[in-house]
């Protein structure tokens, strides 16, 4: 009946054909509601990233570091809402305190009361000086480049390539761009991600590479007063986990204040994921205005930009009648459930003992897959950030984007279907992703982890012979 779903498989080798098989044959629910649906939703999904063949899986309860499919099979989660969750599913103190919350409303649409203190932790936390709330990173980041052409008057960004930064119209450009169309490595071709895009995007964006100064410095010698923004990712994070070299944001920090140019460190991914802080504060450099979400509200729709006064301070409108401020505005921002479940993740919860753990358990993950990779002669090695990590398919160390796409990314399906079917989510969904731990993960789910790598390497290393055929 399920035939035709293996059809994909077949140039990975029989092992994996046989794992996709048994993954068919223990998720029957899931294929169930997926064929149910998709009619009716494409992809059977409400974001793509959580789209991947034969069909995704379904869930229906998650606790602590344990998520249990429709077919009543239980995984050890190491995606953690693409991490999200470093508090883990439903923490105790946030059910407690959401429990206490939903009683007394979840949906004001006025100010709410927790703000007052909010105001003071969120700026001392994490280094800025003026907020505001969002729903979700992807608004954050609306905002921040809202801003960048208000403060400058400007209207051009810039942005990395390979780098993700949400479902912005204008800075949905060359996340993924394929070789044929990226163009040239030190001038990259601003590359629509979608349809539907406005056709001035690319007029409006510019694309540079990671890790290489003089490409940029060439685009401001000859656009430099025309550019608003620049917005990065400290530590790219959207291509595995990518580190800056050294110098390299202090030179980012130099050329936007040599050219007037709103620096915007988008810190969806990599606030609070090393440490309770920002990525910009550990590397000691201060951007204008940063963005952050998932991991500071522990499963929360909430998202923050902020940044400097000068900047943030366009939010409120002029004295002059003609002309407003920058608007800022959404039903669901600071609603009492989100701000709440802030509260409680950056106060309780996500504490400096926490990520000592973690990262200790985090290198006991690398150390197990890289013995593995060297056992079966694969050419891989791991990328920690934190609570993070990522499979590099690569012998030598990767420095940008283009550098990823010579790698062997295909080598993420094997290891994906391998621990699955044996309990496993490895990682969030996709070779370019990675794994989080949580504050709920214990030694014993590390060693769990540990205990399937070795198969998982070794069917990666039978895919890697069928697919050089």
């Amino acid at each position: 009946m399920y035939e035709a779903y293996l059809v994909d498989w077949e140039d990975f080798g029989p092992n994996v054909v046989n794992e996709v098989r048994k993954y068919l044959e223990r998720t029957p629910r899931s294929r169930e509601i997926y064929e149910s649906i998709s009619e009716y939703i494409p992809l059977g999904v409400n974001s793509n990233q959580r789209y991947y063949s034969p069909y995704p899986l379904y869930f229906s309860e998650a606790r602590g570091s344990r998520i249990w499919d429709v077919d009543g099979n239980q995984y050890i989660d190491f995606n953690m809402g693409f991490g999200t969750l470093i508090t883990g599913h439903a923490h105790p103190r946030l059910v407690s305190a959401w429990e206490k919350q939903i009683s007394k409303g979840i949906l004001y649409t006025y100010p709410f009361e927790l703000l007052e203190e909010l105001a003071e932790l969120i700026p001392e936390m994490f280094d800025i000086d003026m907020f505001r709330f969002s729903t979700s990173g992807s608004e954050a980041i609306m905002y921040a480049c809202r801003l960048a052409r208000a403060y400058t008057g400007r209207d051009i960004i810039i942005k990395i390539e390979g780098s993700y930064h949400g479902t912005y119209d204008y800075v949905l450009v060359s996340s993924w761009p394929t070789r044929g169309l990226a163009g040239p490595r030190r001038m990259p071709v601003s590359v629509l991600d979608s349809l539907g895009l406005p056709e001035d995007t690319e007029d409006l964006v510019r694309v540079v590479p990671y890790n290489d100064i003089e490409p940029l410095v060439e685009l401001l010698e000859e656009e430099g007063d025309e550019i608003a923004g620049l917005i990065v990712e400290p530590v790219m994070m959207n291509a595995g986990i990518i580190y800056p070299e050294p110098g390299y944001l202090r030179k980012l920090r130099d050329l936007t204040r040599e050219y007037d140019i709103v620096l915007i460190f988008d810190e969806v991914k990599t606030g609070m994921r090393a440490y309770p802080g920002t990525a910009a504060q550990m590397f000691g450099v201060t951007p204008d205005l940063i963005t952050l979400a998932k991991a500071i509200g522990g499963g929360a729709p909430v998202s923050i930009v902020g940044g400097d006064e000068e900047i943030m301070s366009l939010i409120a409108p002029s004295e002059a009648p003609r002309y407003q401020g920058v608007i800022h505005a959404g039903t669901y921002n600071a609603n009492p459930f989100s701000l709440v479940s802030v509260y409680v993740t950056l106060t309780e919860i996500l504490t400096k003992d926490e990520y000592n753990r973690l990262t200790k358990l985090n290198e006991e993950l690398k150390k197990g897959y890289e013995e593995a990779f060297d056992k079966y002669g694969i050419e891989a090695y791991v990328e920690l950030f934190g609570v993070s990590g990522a499979i590099m398919y690569s012998k030598e160390k990767v420095r940008n984007f283009r550098e990823v796409l010579n790698t062997r990314l295909e080598l993420w399906y094997p290891l994906f279907f391998s621990m699955i079917n044996r309990g496993i989510i490895p990682n969030a969904t996709g070779p370019e992703e990675m794994w989080t731990l949580s504050v709920q993960h214990t030694e014993e789910d590390i060693e769990k982890y540990l205990e399937n790598i070795d198969y998982a390497a070794s069917l990666m290393s039978e895919s890697l012979e069928y697919l050089e055929e």
